[in-house]
């Protein structure tokens, strides 16, 4: 075989290669496009919170909507619960769900999914001082993101990162565009009158 040939057939396996790479990348890709996103999570003074978050889907396919849905239903309470074994890992305690329900609705070809969960032990909690934080946890956001952390009303804040887009009383508002660090929040109770 001369240099000529084995240099063709080296550009040949290195274009297919590629060209099978490229069709395994969209492939992979999610059946749904992620329309919008809220999270509000409520915390009290012994580390316990209550997380909802509301997404809205669109699917170009029907049909892959309602494998979707399949899915979902089967398998979203221990696709939940094996989310936070992993996260308590990362942050070295024990996250446990207390409780989750989900609905999912149609409206307008949006494809809404509500999730509330209650989870115990979520913030750490030390000498009566609540911090939310954990670790290098991220919430990878949408165009249209919205993120509440709402804390007992009487709370003192000691510390927000990262910086919010506002503030109303004892809520907790950013308005993320890409990925952001998962709010941590330092507090405590206030005095009583």
């Amino acid at each position: 075989m001369n240099q000529r040939t084995l240099l063709y057939l080296l550009i040949g396996f290195i274009l297919f290669f590629t060209v099978m790479q490229l069709i395994g990348v969209f492939l992979q890709r999610p059946a749904f496009e992620i329309v919008y996103y809220r999270s509000r999570m409520e915390y009290d003074y012994a580390g316990n919170a209550t997380f909802t978050t509301t997404a809205g889907l669109f699917f170009k396919d029907s049909a892959k909507q309602n494998q979707y849905l399949q899915n979902y239903r089967q398998g979203s309470i221990e696709q939940f619960k094996q989310y936070f074994a992993e996260v308590s890992k990362r942050v070295g305690r024990q996250i446990e769900v207390i409780s989750m329900e989900s609905t999912v609705t149609e409206r307008s070809g949006i494809l809404e999914v509500v999730e509330k969960a209650t989870l115990s032990n979520v913030a750490l909690v030390e000498n009566n001082v609540i911090d939310t934080g954990l670790k290098e946890l991220s919430i990878n956001a949408v165009a249209d993101s919205e993120i509440v952390v709402v804390l007992p009303e009487d709370a003192i804040v000691l510390s927000v990162e990262p910086t919010p887009t506002k503030v109303l009383n004892n809520q907790i508002y950013w308005k993320p565009t890409g990925s952001m660090s998962f709010p941590r929040i330092v507090f405590r109770k206030g005095e009583g009158p």
